[in-house]
């Protein structure tokens, strides 16, 4: 970051990464790159939609106006994109088609600020020609008469209106709960995805009690059905994203072999008992310190992160929050009875936590929910530490992310941060 020309962070408060440059040690002056914060709304503060892990998209609606300047972030791109293309239409630039023949129109007339309901039509997609909302992603085509924004979404905004408003009690004829009109989940507000494995190739149920989708004779009932309600149970296999069409049990696009092996993590303290492989080969290596990995001896601890109650949003808004903040003020560590007589640790004490990556600070709380675990024939203790602090915010601590690994999974990138080595000593 201290390398960038200039850098945009949209947030409601300052954040650990919008003022890097005003964390412990550094030098604001040997730092050029210039630092834009934009203040945000907060979610109740403007309307739109949200999606969640089980797929549905369901509608929000504005509580409140922002405090101050604060603005939606469809209000700050919209601004952007038109200031953007008024000086490319005054001062022309590279490339200009992209920024001057671009659709973008989201303000309803006589209004002044975008409208996310039309952001919303536009993503589920409409005829170019009728301007006509789409209701299927069936329908799109690819010769210009229709446009859609993703087509997963495609039908969540049709010509009946916003589905993402729904709040309809009434459940499926299948009455397992799955209530289809309440929000629309993506895609076609198909509620359990595959649901066609559900049946067998006559269509009938295979739990006959609590079916998802089952075949009439001429027509499916229940769920959504996956593969296409025109079809028959014997005309399509039901795995239809598959290009077999059924299950598989190996896949020819993993980085680390077609079926998945267990591997210990990068940092460890025992052998892999499933194979003589002890790490996975193909992971994703960004760490410098690659030659301190497995030093038992020095690190001789396991260590793992997670957040608490208190800390179930982002830094930024719990520890910016004064009932959040007094309810966990500092950055703590937990370990077992055990470990802290060894190292001399008692309940409250302030320890350092350190590795070839870093050392932290943190309060030890000395509990019986965490216990050394024999494994492999020798006991192992483990240090657990929140990962919510960092130097900014109304209150800061420091972040355990210092003492965590650049390693990435073979196939995600995800980085391996829950498994780690470390020491620990009570402070002088």
């Amino acid at each position: 970051m201290e390398k960038l020309d200039w850098l945009v962070a949209v947030d409601l408060w300052e954040t650990d990464s919008s003022i890097f440059w005003k964390r412990p040690g550094a030098n604001p002056a040997q730092i050029k790159t210039e630092v834009f914060l934009l203040p945000a709304a907060a979610s109740f503060e403007k309307e739109g939609s949200v999606s969640n892990s089980g797929r549905w998209a369901q509608w929000r609606y504005k509580a409140q106006n922002p405090p101050g300047v604060a603005k939606s972030d469809l209000d700050m791109l919209d601004l952007i994109y038109r200031e953007l293309k008024s000086l490319y239409q005054k001062e022309g630039g590279k490339f200009a088609d992209p920024i001057l023949k671009l659709v973008w129109n989201y303000t309803e007339p006589g209004e002044h600020e975008a409208s996310p309901h039309l952001v919303a039509k536009e993503i589920n997609g409409y005829d170019y020609k009728t301007k006509k909302q789409m209701m299927t992603f069936m329908d799109l085509k690819d010769d210009g008469s229709t446009a859609c924004g993703d087509w997963i979404y495609n039908g969540s905004y049709t010509e009946k209106g916003n589905m993402m408003a729904r709040r309809g009690p009434k459940d499926a004829s299948n009455k397992i709960g799955m209530f289809p009109e309440w929000s629309w989940c993506w895609p076609v507000n198909r509620r359990i995805i595959y649901n066609r494995a559900a049946v067998n190739r006559k269509g009938e149920p295979w739990d006959k009690k609590r079916w998802v989708v089952k075949w009439t004779g001429s027509a499916w009932k229940g769920d959504v059905v996956d593969g296409g309600p025109k079809f028959g149970p014997d005309a399509k296999n039901p795995f239809i994203m598959n290009a077999e069409g059924v299950g598989k049990l190996f896949s020819k696009d993993l980085a680390d072999g077609p079926f998945p092996e267990h591997y210990e993590p990068m940092e460890t303290l025992v052998a892999n008992l499933f194979s003589s492989q002890k790490l996975n080969p193909a992971v994703q290596i960004h760490d410098t310190l690659v030659g301190d990995f497995n030093d038992a001896a020095r690190y001789p601890y396991i260590a793992t992160s997670y957040r608490v109650v208190e800390h179930w949003q982002a830094g930024a808004m719990t520890r910016n929050l004064p009932w959040l903040a007094e309810l966990v003020p500092d950055m703590f560590c937990e370990i077992s009875p055990s470990l802290a007589k060894a190292k001399g640790v008692k309940n409250g004490d302030k320890v350092r936590i350190f590795n070839s990556r870093g050392t932290i600070s943190a309060y030890a709380l000395v509990t019986e929910r965490v216990q050394p675990l024999k494994v492999q024939g020798r006991m192992v203790e483990m240090v657990g530490m929140i990962w919510h602090f960092g130097h900014g915010c109304g209150v800061s601590g420091d972040s355990c992310n210092q003492l965590t690994p650049s390693i990435g999974d073979a196939n995600t990138g995800i980085p391996e941060f829950k498994a780690f080595l470390v020491d620990i000593r009570k402070e002088a």
